[in-house]
């Protein structure tokens, strides 16, 4: 520096300094030994380290000659701050720069001798207000017709509050542009007072905010609407649920009565049935239809369970279930014998209403689709699977195609080469369902006329 500044070069260099806050340019200043003494936040969000050497070296050299430097694509002038023209050029090079800088920010600058009746100001001070310097010539009460009405009060008070109190203001304001269009503006304002402490002028800036009051509020808009949208899908949703709920209830009150009228018929049938050959077909055909509405009653049961998203987690011996299971697989297909091999003693922690209807879903599944394949096997066990631990349900049926493999665990839906197989489709769906809900994600892999593997895989707190 080459002069020691006064008070009011000093802030005024610090309202410019406080303004350039919000500019996207790169600003530093350097002291009289090279030192960084301030840059914005653009700059600093450029780089949080020192200033490059080739800078610095280029600062010491305008220091030194007096003169502006250039290093790469930056300019460096020495500033004399007791000059206040100079003391604009603590954001800016040069007054182009200023000048281009303002355009760029929507910074205009304002300043007010309080022994005047008129202001100084800026030409994108000008542009920002809609009007030019042939046209107005700036007054503080030309000003106060400008802002807002709403307004008008607040800045009255601030304004007063510099004048009386000394004190500096920043602040939002509307103001009206002379062909009706009202703009944002952010303005600061700082006094200057005499070695007396007496006021003398005050200088400030003031910055158009409309693009971003305009943004905010359209943004405040779209989230309304998106959460009235969210409002009435999630009144729809428990509409649909609560039709849901009453429709499981209807189901699995409703229809179990009846379904165990037939089962017992069938029985009943069997017993007294005069041609056991003619009888044990029908019978049987009876019993594998009562145990495939079962089997949905529990899926939709389950289903029902996880729209209400409640789980009571318990131990679970899961090879003691799979025999439970396997036992009630041979009592519906007694026609149909399959090996059935547990590999591991499986313990596990979850609740155990939904992962039994998992389980029955599985081995359900390899039980059907093992219908006609030479030596049909069921394999259950524990595997290490990418993420997790994995139960792991592996048969030698019919297979799938792994181009199908997005709709597998789709509701209702069925693959290719299961068409001639009873079911309706929601069993994976509801075991997906279900593990997820315990954390957890469901696997297959198969292959046409190959058999198929499902693994479950459980975070580490659903193993014992």
């Amino acid at each position: 520096m080459t002069s020691h500044p006064s008070e009011g070069d000093v802030s005024w260099a610090v309202t410019i300094a406080a303004a350039f806050e919000r500019s996207p340019d790169h600003v530093m200043l350097f002291d009289q030994d090279a030192r960084l003494a301030w840059r914005n936040p653009a700059a600093a969000a450029a780089s949080a380290a020192d200033p490059p050497e080739g800078l610095v070296a280029a600062a010491r050299r305008a220091l030194a000659s007096q003169q502006p430097v250039t290093w790469l694509d930056t300019v460096v002038t020495p500033i004399a701050v007791g000059d206040r023209a100079m003391a604009l050029a603590v954001c800016r090079p040069s007054e182009q720069l200023m000048v281009d800088t303002e355009g760029v920010a929507h910074l205009g600058t304002w300043e007010w001798d309080i022994t005047l009746p008129t202001a100084t100001w800026s030409a994108e001070l000008y542009r920002i207000y809609g009007l030019t310097p042939e046209t107005y010539t700036p007054t503080y009460e030309g000003y106060l017709q400008l802002v807002h009405p709403e307004d008008r009060q607040r800045v009255i008070d601030a304004t007063n509050a510099v004048f009386h109190e000394h004190v500096p203001y920043s602040h939002d304001e509307r103001i009206f542009r002379p062909d009706g269009t009202m703009r944002y503006l952010h303005t600061w304002a700082q006094p200057i007072l005499d070695e007396a402490g007496t006021l003398r002028r005050l200088i400030g800036v003031c910055q158009d905010i409309t693009d971003q009051k305009l943004a905010e509020a359209a943004l405040q808009r779209l989230n309304a609407e998106l959460e009235q949208r969210i409002d009435a899908r999630t009144a729809e949703l428990q509409r649909a649920l609560h039709d849901l709920e009453t429709f499981n209830v209807m189901v699995s009150h409703d229809l179990r009565n009846p379904l165990s009228v037939i089962q017992m018929t069938a029985h009943a049938l069997a017993r007294l049935a005069t041609s056991a050959d003619e009888a044990e077909p029908l019978v049987g055909r009876i019993k594998r239809a009562v145990a495939s509405m079962t089997r949905l009653l529990d899926d939709l049961v389950a289903l029902k369970r996880i729209a209400q998203g409640g789980i009571e987690p318990t131990a679970i011996a899961v090879d003691d279930l799979v025999r439970e299971l396997e036992g009630e697989q041979r009592v519906a297909y007694p026609e149909h014998s399959v090996e059935l091999v547990i590999h591991d003693p499986v313990q596990l922690h979850a609740d155990r209403t939904l992962f039994r209807a998992v389980v029955a879903n599985l081995i359900g599944n390899a039980w059907k689709y093992t219908t006609g394949a030479p030596g049909p096997r069921i394999d259950v066990g524990a595997a290490a699977r990418p993420g997790g631990r994995a139960l792991y349900v592996r048969d030698n049926g019919i297979g799938f195609d792994m181009a199908e493999y997005d709709r597998l665990f789709a509701p209702f839906a069925r693959l290719a080469n299961a068409q001639d197989f009873e079911g309706l489709g929601i069993g994976l769906a509801t075991v997906q369902r279900i593990v997820e809900l315990h954390g957890g994600r469901v696997e297959a892999e198969g292959k046409l006329g190959h058999g198929a593997t499902f693994f479950v895989v459980l975070p580490d707190s659903c193993w014992s």
